[in-house]
């Protein structure tokens, strides 16, 4: 893997980890998720994703990290879910005591944060590429 991809991967978890300690620390974790007949939508996290995402794309520079960072989201919301369910009490909503019943609940949210995600990339990617080449006349030998 190239140094650059794996660089924007660190970067674009730690970004991830920053924006989740923001909002719980800010108390806006409960309250932030719009709630809508499909499910809720939480729009904290889904603009964390796609700023995450473009963060690490524009480090990485590279058409791979588009990937790479769905696969990231999918592996942050699998470990959510998994975390919700084994953490979930016997008076929890049902949809919360099964991993196919939480993954319903959220399926609205996991989409647009993996659509977040790829977008985020694909836009850091682009700018990354524009900032990050020389101009005519102006490189530096």
């Amino acid at each position: 893997m190239d140094k650059r991809i794996l660089l924007g991967c660190l970067s674009a978890a730690a970004m991830l980890l920053l924006f989740g300690l923001f909002t719980k620390l800010l108390g806006l974790d409960a309250r932030q998720a719009i709630d809508t007949g499909a499910g809720a939508i939480p729009l904290i996290d889904v603009f964390a994703a796609l700023i995450a995402m473009a963060i690490g794309g524009a480090i990485a520079q590279h058409a791979h990290f588009r990937w790479i960072a769905l696969l990231l989201m999918v592996l942050m919301w699998a470990l959510t879910l998994f975390a919700v369910v084994s953490m979930a009490l016997p008076d929890s909503p049902l949809p919360m005591r099964t991993m196919v019943g939480a993954l319903k609940f959220n399926a609205v949210a996991i989409v647009l944060t993996l659509v977040a995600a790829f977008a985020g990339a694909l836009l850091g990617q682009r700018l990354g590429e524009r900032l990050g080449r020389p101009r005519d006349g102006l490189s530096m030998r």
